[in-house]
């Protein structure tokens, strides 16, 4: 039982990384909001706006390549490109830093994040919560009575198996019964966990 219990467990955790892996890469990509917000800082001269995406320790080295940046820039359009790479791909090197995580590289143009992610990005913008409620209300649903038949579909095995048939069909009972619960207990925990993008100082 507890070799299942952790096998479930483990597949729940694997569910929620990937979820919170896609949520980093898109923190990673050139259209992304870090990225996005060291580009606006170079255009508007305005260090500031890149600056809350990374912890105070860091602020001084983004001053110093942010300076460099501008001076570069005004050596022409290919420096320019050159000067804006760099500074974005050190402003998500920092921000990824503060989170404890590895940089891995900046991550193309339009990339498939899933469908909540820029309905999220959206919300934020518009002060709207209803659509990002609604997939997440849907995609729980969708779990958890995915599960939970699971679990109705297994009852008919012996609650004391005293066969090897019975054995296994007990197995994926239980299997199916400890997943469920996994699932719904790491719901609870991922909804009232801290968020996903705290930076450590």
């Amino acid at each position: 039982m507890i070799r299942i219990k952790l096998l479930t467990a483990t597949t729940l955790a694997a569910g929620l990384l990937f979820g919170t892996q896609s949520a980093f890469a898109h923190c990673d990509s050139i259209d992304g909001p870090v990225a996005q917000a060291a580009l606006k800082a170079l255009d508007t001269g305005n260090v500031g706006l890149i600056l809350p995406y990374a912890p105070a320790t860091a602020e001084a080295e983004i001053e110093a390549h942010f300076g460099q940046a501008l001076k570069i820039r005004g050596l022409g359009s290919e420096a320019k490109g050159f000067a804006d790479r760099a500074f974005m791909e050190t402003a998500v090197r920092l921000h990824r830093a503060g989170e404890g995580a590895a940089y891995t590289g900046l991550k193309p143009v339009g990339m498939d994040f899933g469908p909540v992610i820029p309905v999220a990005e959206k919300a934020i913008a518009s002060g709207d919560l209803d659509k990002v409620r609604n997939i997440l209300v849907e995609e729980l649903q969708h779990g958890l009575n995915a599960r939970f038949d699971h679990v109705l579909h297994t009852r008919t095995s012996a609650l004391e198996p005293k066969n090897p048939a019975e054995v296994a069909a007990a197995r994926e009972r239980v299997s199916a019964e400890l997943g469920f619960v996994t699932f719904a207990e790491g719901m609870r925990q991922a909804a009232a966990g801290a968020p996903g993008h705290e930076h450590r100082e």
